[in-house]
């Protein structure tokens, strides 16, 4: 089953990968044309000077509980940090959607700074820098040093699905921190993408920890 999977979505083997990888040169600007925000943009966060890490975390969870199209999250800052030192040397991967009707949809996503981007696999080899996002992670470092915490805020739209845009969340933080070996798989795929086999990436997914369609606050879950 999964290599009619690979097959269907138009790469066949690692050899089928260098021709995919060809196409790639300097920086990709997936999501480069979506104006960024900052935090005050959304809350006063003068207001937040003296607050305390706990009661940060809450009102960030508690404001996006209403809000449709969103997830959030809040992140210690040394995770963060792991994350973007990673992405830093790794900034471009791939993920796999396990659907309802069976099989997989493939996502890819690159990390530009402080901002991820995740479109569907298809639009990227079609459109490249002009695939339209369907997932953009913001982190806003604001309370990085002060409070140890980075807050990170996702806006998703169709098709993914609220589950789906927490899914997402949930794999970009097992394979660039708290996994290892998925890790290795992150570098192959940058570095040495000719070696980098999809049946490895789809093995990771065959009983997939889908969550509740909530927001993701992952200090609760480290």
């Amino acid at each position: 089953m999964l290599g009619n999977l690979v097959r269907n979505i138009g790469i066949r083997s690692r050899v089928g990968c260098i021709s995919f990888y060809r196409n790639f040169s300097g920086t990709i600007g997936l999501g480069s044309q979506i104006p960024g925000h900052t935090l005050d943009d959304i809350m006063k966060t003068e207001l937040l000077k003296d607050a305390t890490p706990k009661e940060i975390s809450k009102i960030w969870a508690d404001y996006h509980q209403t809000k449709d199209g969103f997830v959030s999250g809040v992140i210690p800052s040394m995770h963060y940090a792991e994350i973007q030192a990673k992405g830093k040397i790794c900034p471009r991967f791939v993920y796999a959607i396990p659907k309802d009707s069976g099989g997989f949809e493939m996502m890819y996503s690159e990390i530009h700074q402080h901002r991820i981007s995740f479109t569907s696999l298809e639009a990227f080899k079609a459109l490249q820098s002009s695939a339209p996002p369907l997932l953009e992670l913001f982190h806003y470092i604001d309370f990085q040093q002060t409070k140890e915490l980075v807050l990170m805020r996702g806006a998703y739209k169709d098709p993914l699905t609220p589950n789906e845009a927490v899914f997402l969340v949930n794999q970009l933080q097992m394979y660039y921190r708290l996994d290892p070996e998925r890790f290795k798989l992150v570098h192959t795929f940058n570095h040495n993408p000719m070696f980098f086999d999809f049946n490895e990436l789809l093995k990771n997914v065959e009983y997939p920890d889908l969550l509740p369609s909530n927001q993701t606050n992952e200090k609760s879950k480290s």
